[in-house]
């Protein structure tokens, strides 16, 4: 079984959580204060000090799982969750209410372009070789690199897997502004309802159309 978790991103954002304040989270706070100056912005880091000048509410010293299950809030789910950390968030945010990490099936890697092995068992996947500009638009069937067309978006490739006894289920990730992704605080408590609904084993995926990471889960 699998299961695509997408959302539309507001057009006028009242919340985002970004969680990492060095190159790329500063980035987004000040791309999205631009562009919505009326955004209230929360600025999540574990280092103990934050650039003064990012716009947005700044907690340093605190890690981001934890502040998001303080601070989310199921009935606001259009709040948004910018991931900017070498952290895969909607997993952790499944794992810090119940179950364990367990490896992802190596069998997998042949059917996902561009797949590496992690070192806590999970898959990284892109359909890219090269290290995408920062600002990229992410454009739906081709490539702002290259120009190329690609037929198939990354989180379309990931929501086909299907592993006997598995229940495969994917976040995208959309495109805010460019260089910027985004989820919604709706998809990561519907990824929560889904993964309590039974009990067994999970893949756990976040993609966007061109690069995307796979956890295992169980419980």
């Amino acid at each position: 079984m699998h299961m695509l978790i997408a959302s539309s991103l507001p057009v006028n954002p009242k919340r985002a959580f970004i969680l990492g304040g060095g190159r790329f989270g500063s980035s987004a706070a000040f791309k999205i204060d631009r562009q919505w100056p009326d955004c209230h912005i929360e600025l999540i880091d574990k280092l103990p000090d934050i650039s003064p000048d990012i716009p947005g509410e700044h907690h340093a010293g605190t890690e981001a799982i934890g502040f998001l299950q303080s601070n989310l809030d199921k009935h606001k789910s259009d709040d948004l969750v910018i991931p900017c950390v070498p952290v895969h968030v909607a997993f952790n945010w499944v794992l810090s209410h119940m179950g364990f990490c367990i490896p992802v099936p190596v069998r997998l890697m042949e059917f996902l372009p561009g797949a590496i092995a992690g070192k806590d068992g999970c898959i990284f996947s892109s359909l890219s070789d090269f290290i995408c500009p920062a600002e990229c638009s992410e454009p739906e069937g081709v490539c702002t690199v290259t120009g190329k067309k690609r037929d198939e978006p990354l989180f379309s490739i990931f929501d086909r897997i299907s592993l006997h006894s598995y229940k495969a289920i994917v976040v995208r990730s959309a495109q805010l502004l460019p260089g910027v992704g985004a989820f919604t605080a709706g998809q990561l408590f519907d990824l929560l309802t889904e993964v309590r609904r039974k009990k067994g084993r999970f893949l756990i995926g976040t993609a966007s159309r061109c690069h995307g990471v796979i956890h295992g889960f169980v419980h």
